[in-house]
């Protein structure tokens, strides 16, 4: 995009503030609704399954605004019932301010009404829209709506076109018809030069070019605009290219260097109706920073690990083998080590028990967590992935993370939690249970040519998963989808307060005393197992801990097994081993959580003696 300029001399500095109006944003207009999110979401709420929250990560104006996160579709996002603020029949000028920082480079955004009409059907109305890239505000604005004559039960929502991400909201006015709200304007678009991104280039520019040179600035977008030879810094040359352009001595900004990427210049040799089946896995091609990293590292020669942490798909190594080969031989220039902690018939919560030993312990570089057909809907698994998330991402050698999503051949996966989980991250999102889908649907794939069973793939089956998950890494490392840098977030969509989790080995645990059970072997890289016998004495198993809870792993049949009462500082939870759709396999059930660290005196019987039970793991939550 060429840079318009209207002010070419640094003389017409003095001039042009002497003749600035000084006038207020909203000067004689009626405001009907201002929403500044200075004390809170202002009445907003989350639309679909979008959450809502008060923050002071980013603003357009003040110290806060509305984060809008969780969402598992486009039409998810903010929405405001206006009640009396505005009548059917009424012309508004409407304004809002958006942005994003993470998915694409850009989105499109929507600024709509929902109202009921004299019929008792639901509309929906477009009021504004706009385009932005990432890390960029934008206006939504129109001066003149008019409100249908029969609208009642009126709401102002914002979404995206098509994207999931998630935004921020700030600056929400509606004034009367024909008032030019004050707002980050209508261009989205980065443009080298327009520092303060108003669509010219003139002295403010320079004003402002100068700042960021001598006092830097932790403003992504303001960043890529002062960087105006494109080299990735901004230094003396950047100032000289402005100064050069305000004289008339350049028209145009020199292009930026071209990075030396060969990836960039791959070509896929698969045909275009596979191609298209590894594009429809992507369901989230996320923050690529970490990843990029990690991979560019190991072509440089320095050591890489990937681990895998799910289920039995995991277990059966079917995609995982193949998909290390590929990854070994394509960019491990060094030592190369895969960690498949997969274990079949386990969900995200055994999991989570297991990570800190099985996974987080052996400095993994990249990993990939895969539970979508052994998880539920409860909280509790939701809250567990959502902590291994956090967990994994919090690592001191901060490894890469990515989602792998699977389904049954009769079509269940945890897809909607796991891929809201995973978009709030920014994560990449590798959904075979969209791909699979697709192909069923169109004959590309029949269920034989990927499962043996409800769920499992056989050798073929697995080498699809690899096969989507090496075109990602492809697609990952190509300068035009690779990040600049990447943040945790510090909100959630279901909570990740699980995320310290850890199995404590009895040694570890103050004064461990099994009581009436009997120490014995534990269930594959669970190390230990204390098992009740039916009609032994009921004494309890008894310890002191430091923590905020207690995540117990135990053995779980269908039938035939006992309760197990968890008593904590007097609290006293009953967690079942009779689960349904379990095999004698471990489960996992939250025995106990405080919001805060403290002692943790420990008592677990029997409800009842005629029973058994096992326990095969105790993870404190630290």
């Amino acid at each position: 995009m060429k840079p318009k300029k209207i002010i070419s001399s640094l003389a017409a500095l003095p001039l042009i503030f002497s003749c600035m109006p000084q006038v207020s944003a909203y000067a004689e207009d009626i405001e009907y609704l201002h929403s500044t999110f200075e004390n809170g979401t202002d009445n907003w709420t989350g639309r679909g399954m979008a959450a809502v929250t008060q923050t002071d990560t980013v603003s357009y104006k003040g110290s806060y605004s509305l984060y809008t996160s969780g969402r598992t579709a486009a039409w998810n996002g903010a929405s405001i019932a206006l009640g009396d603020a505005v009548t059917a029949g009424g012309e508004y000028s409407f304004s809002a301010n958006v942005k994003f920082t993470s998915g694409g480079k850009t989105d499109t955004f929507y600024m709509k009404l929902q109202y009921v009409d004299s019929e008792g059907k639901v509309n929906y109305s477009s009021v504004a829209e706009g385009e932005t890239e990432k890390d960029v505000w934008i206006q939504l604005a129109n001066t003149d709506y008019k409100i249908p004559e029969d609208a009642t039960e009126i709401q102002l929502y914002i979404e995206t076109a098509d994207s999931t991400n998630s935004f921020y909201v700030d600056e929400v006015v509606i004034s009367s018809a024909g008032t030019a709200i004050s707002g980050a304007g209508s261009s989205g678009k980065i443009v080298r030069g327009d520092i303060n991104s108003d669509g010219v280039i003139d002295v403010f520019d320079m004003i402002a070019e100068r700042g960021v040179f001598i006092d830097g600035t932790d403003d992504s977008a303001v960043k890529k605009a002062a960087d105006i030879d494109g080299n990735g810094s901004i230094e003396v040359n950047d100032l000289v290219l402005m100064n050069e352009f305000l004289m008339g001595m350049i028209t145009e900004f020199p292009q930026p260097p071209k990075p030396d990427n060969k990836w960039d210049e791959y070509t896929e040799t698969a045909s275009q109706e596979w191609i298209d089946f590894y594009e429809s896995s992507i369901c989230n091609m996320g923050n690529t920073y970490r990843l990029v990293q990690k991979l560019e590292a190991a072509e440089n020669g320095e050591p890489l690990t990937v681990a895998y942490l799910g289920g039995s798909i995991t277990e059966g190594k079917n995609y995982s083998s193949p998909f290390s080969a590929y990854v070994q031989e394509t960019f491990a220039n060094g030592s190369f080590t895969e960690v498949n902690a997969g274990l079949s018939g386990t969900s995200s919560v055994v999991g989570l028990v297991r990570s800190e030993r099985d996974v987080a312990s052996k400095s993994p570089d990249i990993i990939f967590l895969e539970f979508s057909v052994n998880d539920h809907e409860g909280e509790l698994y939701k809250k567990a992935y959502e902590s291994l998330v956090k967990k994994f991402l919090s690592l001191p050698n901060e490894p890469a993370v990515a989602i792998i999503i699977t389904r049954s051949k009769g079509g269940y996966s945890s897809q909607q939690q796991m891929e809201a989980i995973g978009k709030n991250f920014d994560l990449p999102i590798i959904s075979m249970n969209n791909a699979l889908t697709k192909a069923f649907d169109s004959g590309l794939l029949q269920y034989d040519d990927y499962y043996t069973d409800e769920y499992h793939p056989h050798e073929k089956g697995g080498k699809y998963i690899s096969d989507c998950m090496g075109y990602y890494f492809r697609k990952a490392m190509k300068t035009e989808n690779r990040s600049d840098s990447y943040a945790i977030p510090e909100t959630f969509v279901y909570g990740s307060e699980y995320y310290t989790c850890a199995n404590a080995m009895p040694e570890e645990l103050e004064n461990f005393n099994a009581g009436s059970f009997t120490a014995g072997t534990g269930y594959a890289s669970l190390p230990y197992g204390y098992t009740f016998q039916k009609y032994s004495p009921n004494n309890p198993l008894t310890f002191k801990t430091q923590g905020k809870g207690l995540i117990i792993v135990f053995k779980a049949n269908s039938s035939g097994m006992g309760n197990l009462l968890v008593t904590v500082n007097g609290k006293t939870t009953k967690i079942s081993g009779n689960k349904l759709y379990t095999w004698g396999g471990p489960d996992a059930e939250l025995g106990y959580y405080q919001n805060v660290s403290s002692e943790l005196d420990v008592s677990m019987k029997m409800e009842n003696s005629d029973s058994d039970f096992t326990i095969w793991g105790i993870g404190v939550i630290k």
